[in-house]
């Protein structure tokens, strides 16, 4: 009998235990979880149910950390184990030279240094058009245009008179030369050349219809006139530009660190083996509108005319090669800013708002927001930022 009631202690006992160390444990977890809302993270419950919101069924999470209330910042705690399951890795935050390989579309256009306007000498009315539409190439020296002028014929007229009385007259008559030199210099004036005033004085016959020749020489972008037209001296008659030099206008993000000094190479699909070599001769300064590039304007030598306004072209800037504050693109998280993690001991993470310029195809500049020496994650981020999200809620976060 004795035995039996030293057994039915025990066993009592033994129940009372087992019952407190759950509600101990019970209460322990109590204090450490809670069930929340996937869809509605500010939705807490200490009992597992439905959200109130959605209907969807309560997930239970850890409480967020007290350790890091008072911060300004987004912290996180995840310990060995979590952080070896997330994948996080890290590396030091330092200087590093990048060299961007982004290629930007560019068009060939028309250097406006090398155009040029061939205007009428003098009043009249176009009688034969040489060069009729764009794209002709003059060479110097190839006829333009021929005009009936009234002006122009009586002062060749006075030219012819006045050498014939040179000739009939005496050699000393020295009115009679500076006439005639000064008819010479006013033909000349009016555009023709010394070879049509050799021919005009061998002739002895003044032509009422006098050609005019090109000056220089160049592409026809543009024909003002007509024959039969009546033009006015100092008419627009019609516009060249040369090739031997072009310009490649292309868009880039402001962002984008141009300075006079950058060289550029231009590809072209025309001639994929040959590098052409320019560099910047204007940068806008305004921004297109709604939009956050610049026009740049980049003069290329092109002496063998391959490159043709309108062409596509890619251009590669070629920048002076300099260390600036790194990390990984894989670090730099793009949600509402640009944002990264950086690691503050060995169990703590902290989210930072970041800003940031040039890049590669491996590396992004930094230029606010963190410092060199610092350790930054570099893969795990988003896992990261996740994990935040699940623990705070959506509106526990801070939006700098």
């Amino acid at each position: 009998m004795k035995q039996k009631i030293i057994f039915l202690f025990i066993a009592v006992s033994l129940v009372l235990g087992s019952c407190r160390n759950k509600n101990e444990t019970h209460a322990d977890h109590e204090g450490s979880e809670y069930y929340t809302c996937p869809m509605h993270p500010t939705v807490e419950s200490k009992e597992p149910g439905a959200c109130p919101v959605c209907n969807m069924s309560l997930i239970k999470v850890e409480k967020k950390e007290k350790s890091h209330e008072g911060h300004k910042g987004n912290f996180i705690t995840l310990d060995s184990r979590q952080q070896l399951l997330a994948g996080i890795k890290t590396d030091t935050v330092k200087f590093k030279t990048i060299i961007p390989t982004s290629t930007i579309l560019g068009t060939i256009a028309i250097d406006e240094e090398q155009v040029t306007t061939l205007s009428c000498r003098v009043k009249g009315r176009i009688e034969k058009l040489y060069t009729k539409t764009s794209g002709e190439y003059l060479r110097k020296g190839d006829p333009v245009y021929g005009i009936y002028s009234e002006e122009l014929f009586a002062d060749e007229k006075e030219f012819l008179a006045l050498s014939v009385k040179k000739k009939q007259g005496s050699s000393s008559n020295k009115l009679v030369d500076d006439m005639l030199k000064a008819s010479k210099n006013k033909l000349l004036l009016w555009g023709l050349t010394e070879n049509q005033i050799s021919e005009l004085e061998k002739s002895k016959t003044a032509s009422p219809q006098i050609t005019f020749y090109a000056p220089s020489e160049g592409y026809v972008i543009e024909v003002f006139i007509k024959e039969g037209m009546y033009v006015d001296e100092g008419t627009s008659l019609i516009k060249l530009a040369k090739l031997n030099q072009v310009w490649v206008e292309a868009l880039v993000y402001s962002n984008e660190k141009i300075s006079e000094n950058n060289l550029f190479h231009v590809y072209s699909e025309k001639s994929p083996g040959e590098i052409y070599k320019g560099h910047l001769v204007f940068n806008n300064p305004k921004m297109e509108d709604g939009r956050k590039i610049q026009l740049l304007r980049i003069r290329v030598d092109n002496t063998k005319n391959k490159l043709i306004p309108g062409m596509m072209v890619y251009v590669n800037p070629k920048k002076v090669s300099q260390p600036v504050l790194s990390v990984p693109k894989s670090a730099v998280l793009l949600e509402k800013m640009k944002t990264v993690w950086i690691k503050t001991d060995e169990t703590t993470f902290e989210q930072r708002m970041v800003e940031t310029s040039a890049e590669n195809k491996y590396f992004v500049e930094i230029l606010s927001g963190i410092e060199e020496g610092e350790i930054i994650v570099t893969s795990g981020a988003y896992l990261i930022s996740s994990e935040f999200i699940l623990k705070s809620g959506v509106g526990q976060r801070h939006d700098h």
